[in-house]
């Protein structure tokens, strides 16, 4: 009994079970992955417009009390 394991080359993990890994070009005929894609861009934007916001409110604060 040998406790030696393979090593996989190029640090990627090998395929789980009897199916191999789905490619990208697969995945993204999904639509529950543009779904989340979608939710995320929506909250990166939110969030980016409403620190634009705040930004140009403390801005524009400071020109006009000074």
């Amino acid at each position: 009994m040998s406790s030696e394991r393979p090593v996989a080359s190029g640090g990627e993990d090998p395929p789980t079970g009897d199916r191999p890994r789905p490619s990208l070009r697969v995945m993204a005929r999904d639509r529950r992955v543009w779904a989340i894609l979608g939710v995320v861009a929506a909250g990166l934007v939110c969030c980016c417009a409403s620190a634009a916001g705040t930004l140009f409110v403390l801005a524009a604060g400071l020109f006009t009390t000074g």
